[in-house]
């Protein structure tokens, strides 16, 4: 008994016998059958290894594609480390504040001094609270959000309104995700303003970790829209670049999208 055999269970019992017998003649019973399969079995070698030439497989490696869809900034836009690790360091404390007051306010909220918000598919009710009076450009195929007195917020702000502490305490995770995608999909739609900007970051304080894949998602999509529209400012004294230059740090380095990341300089 080889010492495979030894340590492998038998499917079938095989009655031992001198018989002889020939390959190259059918079998006559099943155990005969069972016998030619162990006798063969016993010829094959332990380990097989396939004769492969490998130069045929040099033009068929899989291609690693490294561009991030992102414009590289031009000089003198893109921040340095330093200023980066501290924008890193100032997020995660407010991060931590922010966790504290959820922890201390949980047991004495106050029903009444709720804020009613949209419900999450309502993207013209948050269009309306986040911007207030507010139309898309008119090569986009979206309806205009006007105000009206139907709304589901008490937002009458014709400016919008800010990402207050008593708002985005209200929204639970599958909001602040789909609120996200929709500020997304607004920057591509018509651009990029401060107050768009405050409600990033406000949905990035409150964003929880680790990333599910559609955030991860959305997220690298803010930072190629933070890093295209960044490589076409006019002048590095745009007041949109301090805000791109935020968000991109966050979503490369806290978030850990590191290829987004500015380089080390």
């Amino acid at each position: 008994m080889s010492d495979s055999e030894g340590l492998m269970f038998h499917a079938f019992h095989i009655e031992k016998t001198q018989d002889e017998f020939e390959l190259d003649i059918p079998p006559t019973s099943g155990q005969e059958y069972l016998r030619r399969v162990q006798k063969e079995s016993q010829q094959c070698p332990q380990v097989v290894v396939a004769d492969i030439d490998r130069t045929i497989l040099n033009k068929k490696q899989t291609v690693k594609v490294t561009d991030n869809g992102c414009l590289s900034p031009p000089a003198g836009y893109a921040p340095n480390i330093e200023w980066q690790q501290q924008q890193m360091a100032d997020f995660s404390d407010v991060r931590q504040k922010l966790s504290r007051y959820k922890a201390r306010t949980k047991k004495h909220e106050t029903p009444g001094a709720r804020p009613r918000l949209p419900l999450p598919e309502d993207a013209d009710g948050w269009c309306r609270l986040c911007f207030g009076k507010y139309k898309l450009k008119a090569n986009v195929e979206t309806a205009s959000m006007e105000t009206d007195a139907t709304a589901t917020t008490t937002n009458n702000d014709p400016e919008g309104m800010p990402p207050l502490l008593s708002v985005v305490l209200r929204m639970d995770q599958p909001t602040i995700l789909k609120v996200l995608e929709y500020q997304v999909n607004w920057f591509q739609a018509t651009g990029f303003s401060q107050e768009q900007a405050r409600w990033f970051y406000a949905l990035l304080v409150c964003l929880e970790k680790p990333l599910e894949p559609e955030a991860c998602s959305l997220l690298r999509s803010l930072a190629r829209n933070c890093a295209n529209l960044r490589a076409s400012l006019e002048s590095p004294e745009d007041n949109n670049l301090p805000p791109l230059n935020l968000l991109i740090c966050l979503v490369a380095r806290y978030f850990d999208q590191a290829d987004l990341a500015d380089s080390r300089r």
